[in-house]
């Protein structure tokens, strides 16, 4: 297991950056030891780092640092909760800190700490609020959740064997929720998985499937407009083009509710950029070209800096609808943009798609700005490899 390199590696390209912004060179040098770190994963927090490295520490996770080395499983309380309130679970307060680690750093980076939050706290809370009423759709909930979130760090690893069996998993967990959007949010991450595998019937299914159960409870239009979408995306690819419009026109107007609705703390987020990107891929493989490109471009000016991942994937698409239309050279300033602002992205999913688009580029290389993205891609596909060993997850279910 590598993930301390890969974390210096990460921390003093941040300390650069850093030192470059704030005009103060000494904080290019700026480095945290491997016994600090090891005392860091063990819990041994005492107080905040030095003021440079805490400086460092939030420009790399775009967090405080006093969130950042704050406890995780905040100390509970001898007061009861009243009913229906769990805004004290440390629970929902783990959800969103493994949500913003693995925006900032990958899945692969955070799949082990989920896991072991599930086996070592969440399972035992699930036993100790079966007498709980008011506490048991909390800690079921949580544990949905974090089971999905398990399954797309193991996705984004790579690994979709365990993540099928991690989602597998969630939708027998949310089959203990009231609250039925927990298992129709499950749904739509098995269709998508489904889609990267190559079962495109069944991630029709499954987004028709979690559709079902969802009318069956509130409303949750975010969840609504990310079911269709995963069902355009099938239907898209099985050429089934007015049926895949017609999700797609579903998908904007249950998302065009979502400002109206109260949030569900069970659903991941879905926007209008994510949908833009979506919609970008329906209409590419429908080879709706010029609409593509503009889905696409919408996609990337609605997500900002920090989300470098989700930027990554939205460049991945652009350059490949500039490509279908026959443009090498703006998909090839593209693909410069998408190698120099997705260097810090450890993701296996990302580095297939970057693969997949070298080769897409490959029949353009008599292009001389295109040769030496190749070229550009090539050395990058080599450094990828060398940081992604830390990505290697166990073998065997988790």
């Amino acid at each position: 297991m590598r993930i301390f390199e890969t974390f210096a590696v990460h921390f003093k390209q941040a300390a650069k950056e850093v030192a470059r912004l704030d005009g103060n060179a000494s904080l290019a040098s700026v480095y945290v030891a491997r016994s600090t770190w090891d005392r860091w994963m063990a819990g041994d927090i005492k107080g905040l780092p030095r003021p440079a490295t805490c400086r460092v520490l939030e420009h790399l996770f775009g967090e405080p640092a006093d969130q950042l080395f704050g406890s995780l499983e905040p100390e509970v309380t001898t007061t009861a909760p009243m009913a229906g309130d769990d805004s004290s679970s440390p629970h929902l307060a783990a959800m969103e800190s493994f949500r913003l680690a693995d925006r900032q750093l990958g899945g692969g980076h955070v799949y082990r700490s989920v896991v072991h939050y599930l086996n070592t706290v969440v399972a035992p809370a699930l036993f100790g609020a079966a007498d709980r009423d008011e506490d048991s759709e909390t800690a079921f909930g949580a544990a949905v959740v974090l089971t999905e979130m398990a399954a797309w760090m193991a996705h984004d690893a790579g690994r979709d064997d365990l993540a099928s069996g991690h989602f597998n998993r969630a939708r027998r967990l949310s089959q203990s929720l009231t609250d039925v959007t927990a298992g129709a949010n499950v749904m739509a991450g098995m269709s998508h998985l489904a889609l990267q595998t190559s079962q495109v019937d069944a991630a029709a299914d499954l987004a028709r499937s979690g559709l079902a159960r969802l009318a069956a409870g509130p409303q949750v239009p975010t969840l609504k407009a990310r079911l269709h979408a995963m069902e355009a995306r099938a239907l898209a690819q099985l050429n089934a083009e007015s049926e895949a419009q017609r999700a797609l026109d579903c998908a904007r107007e249950a998302l065009a509710l979502a400002r109206t609705a109260p949030p569900s703390r069970w659903v991941a987020p879905f926007d209008e950029a994510a949908l833009a990107s979506e919609a970008a891929s329906v209409l590419l493989d429908l080879g709706v070209l010029k609409a593509a490109a503009k889905e696409a471009e919408h996609a990337l000016a609605l997500r900002d800096a920090s989300r470098v991942r989700s930027r990554a994937f939205g460049q991945v698409t652009l350059a490949q609808v500039l490509l279908a239309q026959g443009k090498p050279d703006a998909a090839c300033s593209i693909g410069m943009e998408l190698l120099n602002s997705s260097q810090s992205v450890t993701s296996l999913r990302l580095s297939r798609q970057l693969d997949a688009l070298q080769a897409d580029f490959d029949p353009y290389r008599q292009v001389r700005e295109v040769r030496e993205l190749l070229s550009r891609m090539t050395a990058t596909a080599q450094h990828r490899r060398l940081l992604l060993g830390s990505l290697a997850l166990p073998e065997g279910p988790q």
